[in-house]
């Protein structure tokens, strides 16, 4: 059985072997002849096989033997064949062979398959806009060679040998129709496509001539290559798609994509790539596409395909080495370091300065580094080593640095004759040696080039680099350039001169100075250069010995050099030393000044002192006199004019002729005077070398008494006291001011200050104000003949707490009140005004409950008038105490001294604390008593009201044997042997009915229920069963008693009167409290006969009371019962089935089911108990 073939899907040409028929000529022998050597797939096919001689045939069809019911022998030589459904053969067919015996063959070759499908999915694209080579699908699979016929004008067709494409050349606008035609040996099809330029995709042509130069030394390729087109129908963009390959490893590193016009003219374009890693660690290869961009094409973004790979080879391996080598890169880069190991040799570790860094692979023996953002390195740079195996160590070495960032370039003179260029180097480049920056200056005008080869060596730290250039005679403009260059870049920046307008003078080389009277000076310069073309503004600064700065100018005009120019300088201070220096600047066109010169000195001459003295008076009265302390405050330097040698002082009685004298040192500033008590006119003056002050006077009063009025408080601040006070009545020369700056001392140090006149306010600070320290002011008015006393403040610069702790005495006045008395704390002490006391008690045990108090919380009394010394604490009890009290300020509040007291209850006070409350008890109850008596019948009938029973009066109640009506009840004492509960009702009314059955039965006499009071042993029936007055409802609603009580239905078993015999099972239904009767007409019972209660004609409810008929036998007097007729209840209604008054039993057992609670059910529950 042949193999079945498969069809295949993509379309290919197949070329149809024409076999031809081999027919013999007649009388020829030895031919196989064939119906069709090409069929369709499960077509038969019949063949004939002539042999020469007459042999029998045997057939074999692709490779194996046909079966012989196949084929048939027609005679000796002639045999014939028929196979049935071909199956596809294989594309070059399969053989048939008629074979005889002897050995005489003859073979053909078959071919089976499909005929063509007409093509389709036409896709066209262009590579120029003027040819376009279509594809289409060709279906299925022919198994034969299949051929393509393109017709896309009506005279125009051509053969298409490709299986699937054709090349078709027309305009690129417009529409045609193209006719495709597949052709085979079993058929054909033809198929019509119309076209537009919107159906056919532009696809860039491949880069041609591509050709990549390296530059190991910047690790740098450069990329040619031209765009491969020759003719184009119009211009279009696109992009050139770079890709650069490590090599070995076929590892993309870099794609970048190159914008560019593509027009006929088969352009030329340039790339260039820095590769981060050197060129010589690995080889590179560098592939090219285009890639169409232009949107007025339908180009889909097509590309091309990729050009041939160039490759740069790395460096041989025949020996180690490290790249780069010496490399100069900027701070910031990225650097890759490689080291190639020699054949034989392994790398173990790459290492940048003292670091590790992850290494890759580049191939084999090959491995690289990389370090991120260098810093920069040492003025040596940066070893990076390699370790390999076996033991070799090489190495490279890298400068990290910057590139100039010289700028601000400025030029000027300083003698005219040369000219100096500053510029600011900006940030070290960290470059040294060869390496550094270098500098050159042009001047533009001149085309004159300066030498700057030591620019940066005088100074390399310095802020300015320089460089000189000399004047050019006859030259006043002048345009430089500087350049500045390194490894790393470079970097230009220009300056334009004006001569004249930049002149930076030379500070004057010689200064004299002569001081010639006490306010005057004559200042000499000169330069060892020469101002002669220029006029000079210098400047003089002038300090004293105290530091004060003065400046002063003066113009001067032009010199030669060593020429002497003069300055006089006046309004100077006397006897004052000076400090003389200049500087001097271009006072027609001011640039800068120059530096300044030598500093000289020079003291003036003294003056007499221009101001009279400070002076004030300390007086202190004895029985014999006044001692006066003179005080008088230094005359400063200014004031002074001279140097002070002493002080003359003079004082005189205003009543006597003549005047006393004294000096003082000039180391003191006090005099003490012994004066009576006269009144005196005491002067003061300061003398120095050439003259003596205007003279100080002060008054001094002898009977004069200072008023000492309290004194105002006033409130300071950290810097000093703000004081005010109203004007004097009599002021005429203002007002002194009077303080002690250490008022806790015994020298205050006594200060004042003169106020001028109508001003009555001043400001006192002192840097030696203290916090906590009360300062006393005394405010004098000055009058012409006197000084008097005008008020008194004092006050704290800040308040602070008090340092000392408060004295308490304590007294116990009983055992609940305490007064305690303290102390006035020092006025040292207090450190501010104290504002009021606080006192702090607390008990130190537990010592009430009734208290209510924590034990160890302390109460506080704020006592808020510092003036009072004392304070009663009441509401105490009985235990220890401890008190403690504290001053407080505005500052804070003080310590203070804790004080223990204990307090102890008197047995007084215990005793009128149980008889007190006892007495009034007692007292309260007398007038209750009093009260209920008086008002005892609303108490009775409140709380105790009678109970109503009915009376009899005369003969209304008459009781005969034989009367039908009325009978009487005959009451016989009976004891019932068992109560036994049959059932309880329950329901809604449960608890305000409370209905039970109980059920009494014959038994033992131990088996009596202990409620019962029966003591009889031989029980009795009654005669007389009263009638039942409400209906009995065996739900829960079936009683209710007019007071609210429960109903009871009990049953009595097995009751033996005295002669009739027993009555079994009695029912009697018992409500608690007095039931009214309801009808007059009862039946008599019959005591045979146990009455049902389902049965009975129980009376209708009637409201109201229903007396009884016959109430003559009645008697008015309750009768004398034995215990057995009192257990049934007495009095008892002859019409009702309830007693009159409740029995004891039954009220024990009503008072635990009663809801309502009711005054009589209360008594008999407190009976009960």
């Amino acid at each position: 059985m042949l193999p079945k073939l498969h069809l295949q899907t993509l379309l290919t040409t197949v070329l149809l072997l024409a076999l031809r028929v081999d027919v013999s000529e007649e009388g020829e022998c030895g031919y196989l002849s064939v119906t069709k050597p090409v069929l369709s797939v499960g077509s038969s096919l019949t063949a004939t096989c002539h042999l020469c001689k007459e042999e029998t045939a045997s057939w074999e069809y692709a490779g194996s033997l046909v079966s012989p019911q196949l084929y048939s022998q027609i005679n000796s030589t002639v045999s014939t064949l028929t196979l049935d459904s071909l199956t596809l053969t294989s594309r070059e067919g399969e053989n048939l062979t008629c074979r005889s015996s002897k050995g005489e063959s003859y073979s053909q070759l078959i071919q089976t398959g499909y005929s063509p499908q007409a093509p389709t999915d036409l896709e066209c694209v262009t590579h120029d806009m003027l040819t376009f080579i279509c594809s289409w699908s060709a279906g299925s699979e022919t198994n034969l060679k299949t051929t393509y016929k393109i017709c896309y004008k009506p005279t125009h067709c051509e053969s298409v040998k490709r299986n699937v494409s054709g090349k078709i050349n027309l305009g690129p606008f417009g529409a045609v129709q193209i006719h495709i035609t597949a052709v085979n040996t079993l058929g054909s099809a033809t198929a019509t496509f119309q076209v537009t330029k919107n159906d056919i995709t532009f696809i860039p042509p491949v880069p041609q001539n591509v050709k990549v130069v390296p530059d190991f030394s910047s690790q740098t390729l450069s990329l040619k290559w031209t765009s491969g087109v020759s003719a184009l129908a119009f211009p279009t963009t696109i992009a050139f798609e770079i890709q650069v390959l490590w090599t070995e490893k076929m590892e993309v590193i870099h794609t970048e994509s190159y914008a560019a016009q593509l027009d006929s003219q088969n352009k030329t374009f340039q790339w260039s790539w820095i590769s981060g890693m050197p060129l010589n660690c690995t080889s590179h290869s560098v592939r090219i596409r285009s890639i169409s961009t232009d949107s007025l094409v339908n180009s889909k973004n097509g590309s091309s395909d990729w050009s041939k790979l160039q490759t740069i080879p790395g460096a041989d391996d025949s020996k180690s080495v490290m790249f780069p080598e010496d490399k100069v890169v900027r701070v910031g880069t990225n650097m890759t370091f490689c080291c190639v190991a020699g054949r034989g040799e392994r790398i173990k570790t790459l290492v940048y300065g003292a670091e590790h860094l992850p290494c890759n692979e580049l191939g084999i023996r090959r491995k690289a580094i990389t370090k991120y953002n260098l810093p920069p390195s040492n003025p040596s740079g940066t070893n990076i080593m390699c370790e390999l195996d076996p033991f070799d160590l090489i190495g490279t070495v890298v400068f990290v640095g910057y590139p100039p960032d010289d700028q601000q370039l400025e030029c000027e003179t300083r003698d005219l004759q040369n000219i100096v260029c500053y510029w600011n180097p900006g940030r070290q480049t960290m470059l040294l040696g060869g390496r550094r920056t270098f500098y050159t200056l042009t001047e533009r005008i001149s085309g004159k080039n300066a030498s700057c080869h030591r620019a940066n060596d005088a100074d390399p730290n310095g802020d300015k680099h320089k460089c000189h250039f000399p004047v050019i005679s006859g030259q006043q403009m002048y345009k430089f350039l500087l350049k500045a260059k390194n490894p790393l870049g470079e970097v230009e920046t220009n300056y334009t001169l004006n001569l004249y307008t930049r002149v930076y003078p030379y500070s004057p080389s010689k200064v004299t100075v002569l001081c010639t009277g006490s306010r005057q000076t004559e200042l000499f310069l000169s330069w060892e250069v020469s101002y002669k073309n220029m006029t000079c503004l210098c400047q003089f600064e002038i300090i004293t010995n105290n530091k004060e700065k003065q400046l002063m100018n003066f113009t001067l005009p032009g010199q030669e050099a060593n020429a002497s120019s003069r300055v006089a300088v006046d309004q100077l201070y006397p006897d004052t030393s000076y400090s003389f220096r200049t500087r001097c600047a271009s006072a027609e066109h001011f640039w800068k000044w120059s530096s300044w010169s030598e500093s000289k000195t020079c003291k003036t001459q003294e003056e007499a002192p221009s101001k009279a003295l400070d002076v004030w008076r300390e007086i202190k009265r004895t029985e014999h006199g006044q001692n006066v302390l003179v005080k008088w405050k230094p005359l400063p330097h200014s004031d002074a004019k001279g140097t002070i040698v002493k002080y003359e002082i003079t004082w005189n009685d205003v009543n006597e002729v003549g005047e006393q004298s004294a000096v003082a040192p000039v180391s003191v500033n006090s005099t003490e005077l012994h004066l009576n008590f006269s009144d005196y006119v005491i002067s003061v003056r300061a003398v120095n070398s050439v003259g003596s002050s205007p003279s100080s006077q002060i008054r001094i009063l002898g009977l004069l008494e200072e008023q000492a009025d309290e004194p105002s408080i006033i409130s300071g601040t950290p810097s000093g006291f703000n004081l005010s006070w109203s004007p004097g009545t009599n002021e005429t020369c203002g007002y002194i001011v009077e303080w002690c700056l250490f008022p806790d001392t015994l020298d205050c140090n006594l200060q004042w200050e003169k106020v001028p006149p109508k001003t009555t306010h001043t400001v006192i600070t002192s840097d030696g104000f203290r916090p906590g320290v009360r300062y006393s002011f005394s405010v004098y008015g000055c009058s012409q003949h006197k000084e008097y006393l005008l008020k008194k403040m004092v006050g704290y610069t800040q308040e602070l707490a008090p340092r000392r702790a408060v004295k308490v005495k304590a007294e116990a006045n009983s055992s609940h009140t305490v007064t305690l008395r303290w102390e006035d704390i020092p006025v040292q002490d207090r450190q501010g005004f104290i504002r009021g006391y606080r006192v702090y008690y607390v008990p130190q045990v537990n010592y009430s409950v009734r208290s209510q108090k924590s034990v160890g919380i302390k109460e506080v009394i704020n006592i808020t008038d510092p003036d009072v010394r004392n304070v009663t604490v009441t509401n105490l009890h009985s235990a220890t105490y401890e008190f403690t009290v504290k001053a407080y300020t505005a500052g804070g509040e003080g310590i203070g001294e804790p004080i223990n007291i204990n307090l102890v209850d008197s047995p007084l006070g215990l005793i009128l604390a149980i008889l007190v409350p006892l007495g009034v008890t007692c007292f309260c109850g007398i007038l209750l008593a009093i009260f209920c008596y008086t008002k005892r019948n609303c108490v009775k009938e409140t709380f105790y009201p009678d109970i109503p029973k009915p009376e009899i009066h005369g003969e209304q109640w008459s009781v005969g044997e034989g009367r039908s009506s009325n009978p009487t009840f005959d009451v016989k004492p009976f004891i019932p042997d068992k109560v036994r509960i049959i059932e309880s009702v329950h329901g809604k009314d449960a608890e305000d009915s409370d209905i039970c059955k109980v059920e009494i039965n014959n038994g033992d006499s131990e088996q009596i229920d202990v409620n019962s009071c029966d003591t009889s042993t031989n029980p009795m029936l009654p005669s007389y069963y009263p009638q039942i007055v409400d209906s009995y409802k065996a739900s829960s609603d079936s009683s209710s008693g007019s007071m609210n009580s429960c109903a009871t239905q009990v049953t009595y078993s097995d009751i033996q009167p005295p002669s009739n015999g027993s009555v079994n099972n009695l029912e009697v239904i018992s409500d608690c409290g007095y039931k009214p009767q309801m009808r007059p007409h009862v039946p008599l019972l019959d005591v045979n006969h146990t009455p049902n209660p389902q049965h009975l004609d129980l009376p209708e409810q009637s409201e109201g009371y229903q007396p009884q008929l016959k109430v003559s036998n009645w008697s008015l007097e309750s009768p004398e019962v034995d215990e057995a007729s009192a257990c049934i209840g007495s009095p008892t209604s002859v019409n009702s089935t309830q007693f009159l008054l409740p029995d004891q039993a039954s009220e024990e057992g009503q008072s635990t089911r009663s809801s309502s609670w009711k005054f009589s059910s209360f008594m008999s529950s407190a009976q009960k108990r």
